[in-house]
């Protein structure tokens, strides 16, 4: 499989690099006349119209030899079976199908957003595939890939170490370009962000802290190490190292309840009814002499 594989891609180089031009020729005028078919042609109304003529002079010439020499001419000599269609598209139904699986699973991934990330890039890469296939019909798209399949390989085959300096040359301009423009908007940005952090205050300051933090812990960093930089209160530094029983507050204490109780006395209750139903009755009487 694997020398069958290579042996495929060297034919498609040289096919595509003209090294047997009769070949690649026949390949190419067939693709373009193809295409050009397909173009000025209606490939439904094409196709019926060279079936039913087909079958209407192959029945013509098998009525007529039957009529004259008794037997029919295109039942006698046709083929007698059919092509192995099967036999030559089962194989390569069978590596689509084995790949199918795969591509399921990356499918599944990529619409249920195992990853975001994959996500955010495949909808910008769709969206402009939606773009340029708006802006080109797919008869233009197909026609300029078959010639810049057939002659961008030749021409950079040709100029590779003239198109290499050339794109090595760009890539260094572009870095370079990029590193000024970042510096630029750095130093125009900088008094506004400056200005924005001056406002911002407290605010600012724990958010700096916080990414300080983030980027400063390791792997190597555990729970006792960051609970040993947590600032000590003033108490605990004016003792110094102490025990770790005297490092914990002290839990609050109270007393039991049974020693603030007091002895229940029922003759002082009845005596204290009393003192004030009398009161009562005394006021009573003086009101009702006043009136």
């Amino acid at each position: 499989m694997s020398s069958t594989g290579t042996d495929i891609k060297r034919e498609g180089c040289g096919l595509l690099l003209w090294k047997n031009p009769v070949e690649t020729g026949k390949v190419f005028g067939g693709l373009l006349v193809g295409l050009l078919i397909v173009k000025k042609v209606n490939l439904i109304t094409f196709f019926l119209r060279v079936l039913y003529t087909v079958v209407f002079i192959t029945g013509s010439l098998e009525f007529v030899t039957k009529l004259l020499l008794g037997q029919g001419l295109v039942s006698a000599y046709g083929p007698k079976e059919c092509p192995n269609t099967v036999g030559i598209l089962r194989p390569q139904i069978d590596k689509v199908l084995l790949k199918l699986p795969v591509l399921q699973a990356k499918m599944r991934k990529l619409m249920f957003a195992y990853q975001p990330k994959n996500n955010f890039k495949a909808a910008v890469v769709l969206f402009f595939l939606h773009k340029f296939f708006s802006w080109f019909s797919v008869w233009t798209i197909a026609f300029v890939g078959v010639i810049g399949a057939f002659t961008v390989p030749l021409v950079y085959s040709i100029f590779q170490t003239e198109i290499d300096s050339a794109v090595d040359s760009g890539i260094r301009v572009a870095k370079t370009k990029t590193g000024e423009f970042s510096s630029m908007a750095s130093e125009k940005t900088k008094p506004y962000l400056e200005s924005l952090d001056s406002k911002l205050g407290p605010v600012s300051k724990f958010v700096k802290s916080q990414y300080h933090q983030a980027n400063t812990v390791t792997p190597q960093s555990t729970t006792s190490k960051m609970a040993a930089e947590v600032p000590l209160e003033p108490e605990q530094r004016s003792q110094g190292h102490s025990s770790s029983s005297a490092a914990f507050p002290a839990a609050p204490t109270t007393e039991p309840l049974g020693q603030e109780t007091h002895e229940f006395s029922v003759d002082q209750l009845q005596s204290e009814l009393k003192q004030s139903t009398e009161g009562l009755k005394h006021d009573l009487q003086q009101n009702n002499a006043a009136i």
